[in-house]
Order: structure tokens, then C-alpha cells, then sequence
């Protein structure tokens, strides 16, 4: 059975049993020895998405928005096998993010972690209310988690999904912050960013594009709102504005693909980095929507 944490514990998870210890120590062993840190996408757009993230040789899904097969592909091409996988995080209850998990969280009876509300729409989601509901695991915005080698904090982020969250993972070495599908960048996530040496950051359309395209006028207005996604102008005036030395990676993610080109959300960044001094292009990536990527040592 799962159990879900208090705000004033850190929950410690062991795949697939929970256990709360508000025990400082049993933290500080978690992070005593180095462990490499990594990273890949599976896949970044508004067709599906899929991030592990990994630390020594263990890891965690953070969404399941592709099938379960092209999941377990993808990853063993770069040579993780499902066995390091501890659980899946989910960001919120869209189709894009969690089609894959039925096949995927039954067959290999993995734990998937998201807030109370986003499992509840899970749970009624026609293409995911078929997993076995033992395996899901409530958590909280500014609950911290332990799994896997990796500290994990939740923040909310807005959205129109249920319970939207993103994460901020980290070892003794470095840290990742993914902060996608949400409609502007509040204090709180803009703290976490910052707080990050990579980051993996919504790039989701060109305004132009989106303006002169063929989408209804509701659909870019939800797009636009605040609570639909980020632009590449957004996403270019967080790194203007806020871009220091201790950011050593970039990953622009989920593109549209009907209202975004790589090569406008790769310029957009790289611009708002080159008016503010900083000449440094090998640091921004632009994630592919359907093809995985490499492993990234970070």
C-alpha cells in the first residue's frame, strides 16, 4: 500500500512502498557519495510527452504522453532498462501526458506520483481509468520527495489541467527544473528555474504563427491565456531577464506543431541570451517533438 506524506515530512519513497521519516540523517545519506546525473526526452510536443531523469542507475519518468512501448525503446537504446525506473511523475491529467501510463504503470507495476486532483482526473480519464489505482500516489506543491538517488520538489504552476505541477530534481551535484504547459511564469516557478542548473522550459509557439494560422479564434485565445502555455517571447524574456552563469543547460520543450518551428524557438533564445551579454548557443536545446534524444550528462 502507498501512503500519502504530511507537508511537515519529507516523503521517502521505495518503489513501490511509501515510507514517512521526517529523519534528517537518513537525507544526508541519500546524497553522501556523488552519482552522475542525467537526462533524455522521449518525446516533447502536443503529441506526447516523456522526460526521464536519472541519477546513479536509477531514475524516474516525468510524464508518460507516448506509448508504453516507444517508452521502453527509447529508453533502452540509451541503456536504461525499465528495472531503473522507480516511478512516473505526472505533470497534469492531459492526453498528451499520460496516454502511455496504463500499459506502462500496470505492466510494470510502477508507481505514478501526482497531486490528489490530477489523479483524480486520471482515474476518469476514458484513456487511463483502467490503472490499478493501488498505484498511484498523492503528493503536494512544496512536499519534498526522496526516490531513486534524486530529491524531488513539486510546484504548482497554472494551467488548465487538474492539480498542475511542475518539478525540481536534484542530487548532491546539480539540479533540473521542468516547468512546461502552463500559462506565465509566477515567482514561485521563476524561483525554481533559477534555482537550477538545467532547465527545461515550454517553447510552446511563434505569436505569428499562431496568429496567421488556421486554429479557431477560442483555441489561440486558451493557447494565449493564463493558464495555456508559454511562447518562445516568454520563454526567451525569462532568459533575459534572469539567465546567470550557474545555468548550464537550456532545453526548450513542447512545441506545437502547428504553431512553432525549432529553428524560431532556438533564435528566440538564443537572441534574448546575445542581448544580454551572454554568447553561449551550445547551451540551448531545442527538443524534438516525436524522436527521443541522447542521454545528457548534466
Amino acid at each position: 500500500m502507498l501512503f500519502e506524506g504530511t507537508m511537515n515530512f519529507t516523503l521517502i519513497l521505495s518503489a513501490p512502498f511509501s515510507l514517512l521519516l521526517p529523519s534528517k540523517s537518513l537525507l544526508l545519506d541519500l546524497f553522501s557519495s556523488l552519482y552522475p546525473f542525467v537526462f533524455c526526452s522521449l518525446a516533447s510536443g502536443s503529441s506526447g510527452n516523456s522526460y526521464f531523469v536519472g541519477s546513479g542507475d536509477e531514475g524516474v519518468l516525468i510524464d508518460a504522453g507516448i506509448s508504453a512501448r516507444r517508452i521502453v525503446k527509447s529508453l533502452a537504446e540509451n541503456g536504461i532498462s525499465m528495472a531503473q525506473v522507480k516511478a512516473v511523475l505526472i505533470t497534469h491529467d492531459h492526453s498528451d501526458h499520460i496516454k502511455g501510463l496504463p500499459v506502462l504503470a500496470n505492466k510494470f507495476r510502477l508507481p505514478v506520483l501526482a497531486t490528489a486532483e490530477c489523479l483524480g482526473g486520471i482515474a476518469s480519464h476514458y484513456l487511463t481509468k483502467e490503472i490499478d489505482q493501488e498505484l498511484f500516489q498523492a503528493i503536494r506543491p512544496k512536499q519534498k520527495i526522496i526516490l531513486a538517488g534524486l530529491e524531488i520538489n513539486p510546484f504548482k504552476v497554472s494551467h488548465d489541467g487538474s492539480g498542475n505541477v511542475g518539478y525540481h530534481l536534484r542530487n548532491n551535484q546539480t539540479s533540473l527544473t521542468l516547468a512546461t504547459d502552463l500559462g506565465f511564469l509566477d515567482e514561485e516557478v521563476i524561483f525554481y528555474l533559477k534555482k537550477a542548473s538545467a532547465i527545461i522550459l515550454e517553447s510552446n509557439y511563434d505569436e505569428e504563427m499562431l496568429e496567421k494560422g488556421s486554429y479557431p479564434y477560442h483555441l489561440k485565445q486558451r493557447i494565449r491565456s493564463s493558464t495555456g502555455h508559454l511562447s518562445n517571447a516568454d520563454a526567451a524574456n525569462f532568459l533575459k531577464k534572469h539567465f546567470h552563469q550557474g545555468i548550464k543547460n537550456v532545453f526548450l520543450c513542447h512545441l506545437s506543431q502547428h504553431n512553432n518551428l525549432p529553428e524560431l524557438a532556438h533564435s528566440s533564445a538564443l537572441k534574448a541570451l546575445n542581448g544580454n551579454g551572454h554568447k553561449l548557443p551550445e547551451l540551448i536545446h531545442v527538443l524534438p517533438r516525436s524522436n527521443a534524444t541522447t542521454l545528457f550528462h548534466l
